[in-house]
């Protein structure tokens, strides 16, 4: 009955980006019928550059940037580093998107899936919009408490100074997860995957996005 209703309240109308935060699977319901991409992806870029804006200003509290500045003499203009944020993460959120996509093309062609690129890419922007409130949540709340990374709805600060740890933490976010379930859903209803295979491939990724964080958390380790 329940899904029944998801079903009757999806067709005819076009997904919404804030649907998705209160009910995706009404907006993956009608995305099964109308995939729009350019309207949703400009409205993502947007908010990407505003987060990307934010998450720069922050950044300039880090003592280390601090030091680094101390040390060479030169200070970056506030603007300037504000600006490059915004556009960077304009271009970064693009390639993101693309690169996502594809990959979960691959998974589909694995399964034998016929999805379409444009619906797993329309998948991919729709559910981001979790990742952004995410982002904004945690800006604003280094904002309050003069903070300079974007970590407090993650396991991150129970890292202390271990940058390996901190690094591998900040996955375990609660905005990750719940992007990551959202994800799983959409597999599952846009793609009509089964559940067993939506959730191999959020773990998977999952798992992936957490070797990468270790390889930067090894970077940042001091004699590494």
């Amino acid at each position: 009955m329940e899904m029944k209703t998801v079903i009757e309240e999806g067709n005819g109308k076009k997904p919404s980006l804030l649907g998705m935060i209160s009910s995706p699977s009404v907006q993956f319901e009608r995305m099964k019928t109308k995939t729009p991409v350019a309207f949703p992806l400009i409205i993502m870029l947007i908010i990407t550059a505003v987060t990307g804006a934010l998450v720069s200003y922050i950044s300039l509290g880090n003592p280390l940037l601090k030091e680094a500045t101390a040390a060479s003499g030169v200070q970056m203009p506030v603007g300037l580093t504000i600006g490059a944020g915004a556009f960077g993460s304009i271009f970064g959120g693009a390639i993101v998107y693309l690169i996502a996509a594809g990959i979960y093309k691959l998974f589909m062609v694995i399964f034998g899936n016929d999805t379409s690129y444009k619906k797993l890419f329309a998948l991919v922007v729709f559910s981001s919009i979790i990742s952004s409130l995410g982002l904004l949540v945690n800006g604003l709340i280094a904002l309050a408490v003069g903070g300079y990374e974007p970590i407090y709805t993650s396991l991150a600060p129970l890292a202390g100074e271990n940058k390996l740890l901190s690094a591998i933490f900040k996955n375990f976010d609660i905005f990750t997860i719940w992007y990551y379930v959202v994800l799983a859903l959409g597999f599952r209803i846009v793609a009509g995957l089964s559940k067993n295979k939506a959730i191999l491939i959020v773990v998977i990724v999952f798992l992936l996005s957490i070797g990468f964080s270790s390889l930067s958390g090894l970077i940042a380790v001091p004699g590494k």
